[in-house]
């Protein structure tokens, strides 16, 4: 290994902050008993590691960001000071307790958590179809961002100010951490900011938000006649009398599978997500084998693992891995210019569809607006015809009609709306830790947040708020 750096950092691993509610309970004395080896503290540790590995690496090969900066952003906790890092060009090694766990990064693939229990499947990087280089033109055509002194219909230095308040805390000592915000109208950018060291350039981690992306792809290729959605998900595992093959693909996109799946993040729980997230190398096959806890379609519940069996879906129609992993690269991101976009696989080569693509901001919102665009691009239709009606529409099973196809919803039921005081017709993509592409159909407008709110009330809901007031 060339060049390795050694880091010790004042904190530890961010752990998908979904991690790091779980483990702030029981990992330190974990890391300072490194003699007891049963095997929850193992597991206790392998999670922590792995989180770790990963976090950093793809902070700092697909963001760009320095280790520095992560120690001290996701990694602050003194909870974790044990743990230590060895980073070279193409893998971060992540120690403590007498265990090691290693992420590697293969670009353009991003970084991929190795675990010795998974085989890797092997993928040629020279196969992989490139991105291209964005277009010398005005977004979102291109990349050019010339902010609008003024923009007819709209309170501008109101806007700008919602812009500003996203920055700041909303409660005493909240730490808000707001990286990037952008506010689109009728196809333009007309606000724009970020904190340091965030600029327009960095690819952001969407977390969850990755799910809607999975869930357009679903679309895309069931218009290629390669998925029907409304038939019994194609999975092997389930065939013959297993009651889970009444799952249809439909099912498993509105979060309605019936499959038994924790999504739970709370201090000492040990959830499924955490388990599939950080101790497997293949996501979709450790959701796969969940039992059957309701009948398919009749009880909805949030699950990153449903995705992530809808990724592995997708990988299956394929019979060349490179096929598979170029589908989105060039009939989704290439055609809408996302040159920045990254979708990280798991070590069986799925891309992890519930958690991990990274890109800007202002890629992002291009996605949202692919959307308000009722999925056209440059006069190319790219998702299907009705698809967005479609996944715009309630769950029958979601209680509060809060849930669509992989995307959230504030169409309500019984009276009951998740945000009352923003537009029925609103829709959004929502990741862990405050991520968020708002969709304003009725006003062709997208408000983009990022950051790392750990804490406290997200900021997007109230700079909605204040930037659809500022619309005339």
């Amino acid at each position: 290994m060339a060049d390795i750096q050694q880091f010790q950092p004042r904190p530890a691993p961010f752990l998908s902050t979904l991690v790091l509610s779980t483990l702030v309970g029981f990992l330190a004395p974990t890391l300072q008993a490194e003699t007891e080896n049963t095997d929850q503290q193992k597991l206790n540790l392998e999670i922590a590691l792995g989180s770790a590995a990963k976090r950093v690496c793809s902070s700092v090969f697909v963001s760009g960001r320095s280790v520095e900066h992560v120690r001290a952003e996701e990694l602050e906790r003194p909870d974790f000071a044990a743990i230590k890092f060895e980073v070279d060009s193409a893998r971060v090694l992540a120690s403590a307790g007498g265990m090691q766990v290693e992420a590697i990064y293969r670009d353009p693939l991003g970084c991929t958590l190795l675990k010795k229990d998974t085989p890797r499947v092997a993928i040629d990087l020279d196969k992989i179809s490139p991105l291209p280089d964005y277009e010398d033109a005005e977004w979102p055509q291109g990349n050019k961002v010339v902010l609008p002194k003024s923009v007819p219909g709209v309170d501008l230095q109101a806007v700008n100010a919602a812009v500003d308040a996203a920055f700041e805390d909303m409660e005493p000592d909240q730490n808000i951490r707001t990286r990037a915000v952008l506010v689109i109208y009728k196809g333009k950018i007309i606000a724009e900011q970020y904190a340091e060291p965030f600029n327009a350039d960095t690819a952001q981690l969407g977390w969850s938000m990755t799910k809607t992306v999975t869930g357009a792809l679903t679309g895309m290729m069931a218009a290629e006649g390669m998925l029907d959605i409304k038939k019994p998900a194609p999975v092997s595992q389930w065939n013959g009398n297993d009651p889970r093959g009444e799952i249809t693909l439909e099912d498993l996109l509105q979060m309605s599978s019936g499959l038994r799946f924790s999504e739970v993040y709370t201090s000492g729980s040990m959830s499924d997500v955490i388990l599939m997230l950080y101790t497997t190398g293949d996501t979709g096959e450790f959701a796969i084998e969940q039992p059957l806890e309701h009948a398919p379609g009749s009880h909805w519940s949030y699950s990153s693992g449903t995705s992530n069996i809808i990724a592995r879906i997708q990988k299956n129609q394929f019979a060349d891995i490179h096929d598979y992993l170029n589908y989105a690269r060039e009939n989704l991101f290439s055609k809408l210019g996302m040159s920045s976009t990254v979708i990280e696989p798991d070590e069986s080569g799925t891309y992890v569809g519930s958690s991990y693509m990274y890109a800007t901001p202002r890629d992002w919102a291009k996605f949202g607006l692919l959307h308000l665009q009722d999925g056209v691009w440059n006069g190319e239709r790219i998702l299907p015809e009705g698809w967005v009606d479609y996944v715009t529409t309630p769950a029958e099973a979601a209680p509060e009609g809060e849930y669509g196809i992989q995307i959230w919803l504030n169409a309500g039921k019984d009276g009951k709306r998740s945000y009352p005081n923003l537009p029925e017709s609103m829709y959004y993509l929502s990741g862990f830790e405050g991520q968020n592409v708002v969709m304003f159909p009725d006003q062709d407008l997208i408000v983009v947040r990022m950051g790392l709110t750990t804490k406290g009330p997200r900021p997007v809901w109230t700079l909605a708020e204040k930037v659809l007031a500022a619309i005339k």
